[in-house]
């Protein structure tokens, strides 16, 4: 039992009421349980739930570095009990304590994506989402969209009905899912300034029929970069990020076969077996970038995997040119860069930007991984033994022992189907 250490190792922690404690969007890396007194938990601007003496949240914070997933304040006077990452695996506990399988409070837990079955559309609605999706530069500059793939993701749209003031996109907000498409009304897009060491909402663009926002959502799990408010009583077509990605990932198989190969080359992914790395490769979507466009910037946290196919990229450390690396479909030389991140939300150590005129890659981001296979932590760990990235207490091979020969990652999953029964070697008693 090993809560009588963790409970040794927590230190008393007190807040006064209105004060807040973890942040929405802020890296994590502190764990609390209530002692006495009362919060909130905000999400955005809305409040989800109350926490009192006993519970407890932010324990994902413990175990990998995550955004926040929500805002925790105290609504009374409150006395908690609290331990850091660093000296929980100082400890070693990150091995052996779990905790209970819920949506974690504050640590960036598994968010429940709301998809709604598709509205009815009249030929004049079809086609204004369509357009909408077809004048969308944002869109075009990074990804491929022929008019098959419009009219499909026009066809899985869904209607929704917003009222006058209420913020449909909060700046901020990692909860990134929807893009829309305005049929009706008019929506204010704001962007928080500092002005005078106060922050003002600023007015920058305006949307009305036909227009669309959001539509970073589609593609990468980023924060928003504004607040988007209804003028008016409006009517918008919703798209949800999982269902877009679907239909951007239906590539053929000898694309498939294709980035699978770049998957190989991928060190961190070596372990994965051949039909994880073809499920890896069916997830990648094919991304475009314009010439000095910024694919990674230093000192962000990272959540998104990059192989560079075509195009030419310099990669910077702090302003200082580093590296250059050229990729070429014809050719078959790419590239892979922010692998790290399918692991953690590290800082990115290095700048990428765009030097070609344009520029091709396939992009993969760590929810959509974790999704498919579960966190890559843990499947290196259960492969390689403890000896992933970043694994704590990893097992060396005995001392004068015989070197093990390395594993066939090629190899294919073996079914119990698959095996035949010869006969029984004892029972029981083994190892007593």
């Amino acid at each position: 039992d090993q809560h009588p250490i963790l409970a040794a190792a927590c230190v008393t922690a007190r807040f006064k009421a209105g004060e807040t404690i973890i942040t929405q969007g802020e890296i994590g890396s502190e764990f609390f349980i209530i002692q006495s007194g009362e919060a909130e938990v905000m999400i955005g601007e809305t409040k989800v739930a109350n926490l009192k003496s006993a519970d407890y949240f932010g324990e994902n914070a413990l175990l990998r570095n995550e955004p926040r997933s929500a805002t925790i304040r105290a609504v009374t006077a409150i006395s908690t009990l609290r331990i850091t990452q660093e000296k929980f695996k100082e400890l070693g506990l990150n091995e052996k304590v779990q905790f209970a399988n819920r949506k974690a409070v504050g640590a960036g837990g598994k968010r429940q994506l709301e998809v709604k079955a598709p509205s009815p559309k009249t030929e004049a609605e079809s086609l204004l989402i369509f357009e909408a999706l077809k004048n969308n530069e944002n869109i075009h500059t990074m990804v491929t969209l022929d008019d098959i793939r419009l009219k499909q993701i026009a066809a899985i749209a869904w209607k929704e009905e917003v009222a006058a003031g209420k913020d449909i996109i909060v700046e901020g907000d990692i909860s990134a899912d929807y893009f829309y498409v305005v049929q009706e009304g008019t929506f204010e897009i704001f962007v928080e300034e500092n002005l005078a060491g106060k922050k003002k909402p600023n007015l920058v663009q305006t949307q009305n029929k036909g227009g669309s926002f959001g539509e970073l959502a589609l593609l990468y799990l980023v924060p928003r970069a504004a607040t988007v408010t209804a003028k008016t009583d409006s009517i918008v077509w919703v798209i949800d990020r999982k269902n877009f990605k679907d239909i951007l990932m239906k590539v053929s198989d000898e694309k498939i076969n294709e980035y699978v190969k770049y998957l190989t080359r991928v060190e961190i992914l070596s372990s994965l077996l051949a039909a994880e790395k073809t499920a890896v490769a069916a997830a990648l979507m094919e991304v475009h970038f314009a010439k000095n466009q910024v694919i990674i910037q230093q000192g962000t946290p990272g959540n998104t995997f990059y192989i560079l196919f075509e195009g030419e990229v310099d990669v910077c450390v702090d302003g200082d040119e580093k590296a250059k690396l050229a990729a070429s479909e014809e050719r078959s030389v790419a590239h892979y860069f922010g692998e790290r991140a399918l692991l953690n939300n590290e800082p990115r150590a290095a700048t990428v930007r765009v030097i070609s005129d344009t520029a091709k890659a396939l992009a993969l981001d760590r929810e959509a991984f974790d999704l498919l296979l579960g966190p890559l932590e843990e499947i290196l760990k259960r492969k390689d033994g403890g000896n992933a990235p970043g694994a704590q207490g990893a097992i060396a091979p005995p001392a004068g022992g015989t070197p093990q020969p390395k594993l066939d990652t090629n190899r294919q999953k073996i079914l119990r189907s698959d095996l035949v029964k010869i006969g029984l070697l004892g029972a029981g008693g083994f190892g007593a």
